[in-house]
């Protein structure tokens, strides 16, 4: 099979097209003919050598896919041979083939096309997981999303409206992006490179700060998000889009119940994916219900896998950016 290998950590252009082996399942594992996969900044982490679950060199990139199943191992008893389906793999995404195992492997209806279905595994199971899981978040609750414009965010501006969830806040560091953000459901838009932004927030939320906060970037965006966040709010920190450090005092998270929590869709699916089925079935309803719309961006055959990064590197993308084995 044809597919994209890292020997080496660095930039994009280590990542090589080349034949590699086909795979074969083992126990309670399902062949999956790759029909698309996601470009993730978990990715992007991976092949810089940076990323928090670690990869052994050398390897095939991406975490999740959209496929049709080939073969099954033993024991598998939930998918078979012709299921169209979503899943997170073992074996890396950026290639023809790829392995993963059952309780990670999702059936989908045939009428979620396969470039939808390449969009949803990783930002809807993450965003879903994140509101309702971790947050807990309620109708009466306001929520502020960093990186609005991104494959996450414009996924957690729908799931949000279709929660309920009272005022949604986004944050962008373009103007364009802020203008689609807005036109696909936040209330208001906010820069989180103005240094002011903390205040930006408090006036929205006639000064009692939002109750959630989803930050992908770190860094600063930490200590400011914490003078915006209201009584018993919650910051989810998912990611390090910045990697300079930032601090928090305990002081003003005591003494007003105020709460920062880890999040890793990652470290749920090696540590306790038996949590992440119901959520995946969720997603996989509201797209096949219409109440969830995968925003694309752009779309680049296998062999592009290089620019793709790029493209998503550049910070330019509003929505997922894509990989396919062949792009019809």
């Amino acid at each position: 099979m044809k597919g994209i290998i890292v020997k080496n950590f660095g930039s994009s252009d280590v990542l090589e097209y080349s034949e590699l082996p086909d795979p074969v399942p083992g126990d309670n594992q399902v062949l999956i003919e790759v029909r698309g996969a996601s470009i993730n900044s978990a990715d992007i982490q991976a092949r810089s050598g940076k990323y928090h679950l670690g990869k052994e060199l050398p390897f095939t990139p991406g975490i999740d896919l959209a496929g049709v199943v080939s073969d099954t191992g033993p024991g598998v008893k939930t998918v078979k041979k012709g299921d169209h389906v979503i899943a997170f793999p073992l074996s890396g995404s950026y290639s023809e083939l790829a392995i993963a195992e059952e309780h990670l492997t999702f059936v989908l209806p045939p009428e979620i096309d396969f470039k939808v279905a390449s969009a949803i595994p990783i930002v809807a199971g993450t965003v879903t997981h994140m509101l309702t899981e971790i947050a807990r978040i309620t109708q009466e609750e306001s929520l502020l999303i960093h990186g609005a414009g991104g494959g996450v965010g414009t996924t957690a501006i729908q799931i949000a409206k279709s929660l309920g969830v009272r005022q949604i806040i986004g944050s962008v560091g373009s103007p364009r992006k802020g203008e689609y953000v807005k036109k696909i459901g936040a209330d208001a838009i906010i820069n989180y490179e103005d240094t002011d932004y903390s205040t930006q927030v408090n006036q929205l939320t006639d000064g009692s700060g939002v109750d959630v906060i989803l930050n992908p970037i770190g860094g600063s965006t930490l200590e400011r998000d914490v003078q915006c966040l209201a009584p018993f709010g919650r910051l989810i920190s998912f990611g390090k889009l910045k990697d300079k450090p930032g601090s928090v005092s305990p002081e003003i998270l005591y003494t007003t119940n105020r709460s920062i929590i880890g999040f890793s869709f990652g470290h749920y699916r090696k540590l306790r994916p038996e949590l992440i089925n119901q959520t995946m079935q969720r997603v996989i309803a509201m797209v096949k219900n219409d109440q969830l719309t995968m925003v694309i961006d752009s779309c680049f055959e296998l062999k592009e896998a290089a620019a793709a990064h790029h493209h998503l590197e550049s910070r330019s993308a509003v929505g997922k950016v894509l990989l396919f084995p062949i792009i019809q």
